[in-house]
């Protein structure tokens, strides 16, 4: 006679396919992320220039993907992580600007889209690696002033923020989008911005995602200079840097090395808050609502350009 599987059989066997469909499922995008991570880890050559400036003191980094409102990928991270660690000896502080009309726009949405077939676990991973290709600016032994030259906007402020001093002008739009996209901030946002401008603001900011300008960046302690129009902020930013660069250079190093200590020691310190991001951000690119708010933005994006 046939035998008879009782409805405990049937159900543990319906679990033991589906678990043993998930785990493929799991597998296959992992690889399929992995090796797409590791063929775009290469440098992008030109995605960022240098030049140095008041004969060699003050070196200039410029972000180079005005076509992408240089929107921060991994390959513009790691010729970023290249150019700052190979400049020239006598460079006594770093002016960090973008090309075109905006500062950057932040990180790259299809880099953002790719996090969602991933695993939580290597996206933790990717994304502290991620922090510290642009994060290397911090292991510098020379100030870096950020001129702000055109709109900065998620990682692309946050870049902005870990640097020691920021120049921009009045009307220059300043977002932390996070909050909007159903993502957690990240960048070190959580621990520079309430170092730089306090918790209140941070919060404000943060938790609303609202753009400001320039001119309430300043009057909220996020930057320390504005300049009436975008042509000026490049050049007021490189004669702070010639100011700074002017002094004894012992001076500058040993007061630098104190200030970022400081700041670094703060709260639980800088590593503990980027593993807490991206902790964080991982458990964000698992949810349905960040998919929606990164296709709606594209979108967006796609209909602008058709428009133009």
């Amino acid at each position: 006679p046939p035998q008879i599987c009782s409805v405990p059989m049937l159900t543990r066997g319906l679990h033991l396919r589906r678990h043993l469909r998930l785990r493929l499922r799991l597998s296959s995008l992992s690889r399929l992320s992995s090796s797409s991570s590791s063929s775009s880890s290469a440098a992008e050559e030109g995605t960022v220039r240098f030049r140095t400036e008041a004969d060699g003191l003050v070196g200039v980094v410029t972000m180079n993907r005005p076509e992408a409102l240089n929107a921060m990928t991994v390959g513009m991270g790691e010729e970023f992580r290249r150019t700052v660690g190979s400049l020239p000896e006598g460079v006594r502080c770093v002016v960090l600007t973008g090309e075109g009309r905006a500062f950057s726009a932040g990180g790259d949405l299809d880099f953002l889209e790719a996090r969602a077939l991933d695993t939580p676990y290597h996206n933790t991973q990717e994304m502290l690696r991620f922090y510290d290709r642009f994060l290397c600016v911090r292991d510098l032994g020379v100030p870096v002033i950020s001129a702000i030259n055109g709109a900065a906007v998620g990682a692309g402020l946050c870049l902005a923020m870990a640097t020691d001093i920021r120049i921009t002008y009045d009307e220059c739009p300043l977002q932390f989008p996070f909050s909007k996209l159903g993502l957690h901030p990240g960048m070190a946002a959580t621990f520079f911005l309430p170092s730089v401008a306090g918790y209140e603001v941070a919060s404000r900011l943060l938790l609303t995602g609202d753009s400001i300008n320039g001119a309430q960046a300043k009057q909220w302690g996020m930057v320390s200079e504005t300049v009436p129009d975008t042509s000026l902020v490049l050049e007021r930013a490189v004669e702070v840097a010639t100011s700074i660069a002017s002094n004894p250079i012992t001076g500058i190093q040993t007061t630098l090395a104190t200030l970022r200590r400081q700041q670094n020691s703060t709260h639980s310190g800088l590593r503990s808050a980027l593993m807490r991001e991206a902790d964080a951000q991982a458990s964000c690119y698992a949810t349905k609502d960040l998919m929606d708010c990164v296709q709606t933005t594209k979108a967006k994006i796609a209909s602008k350009k058709k428009k133009t």
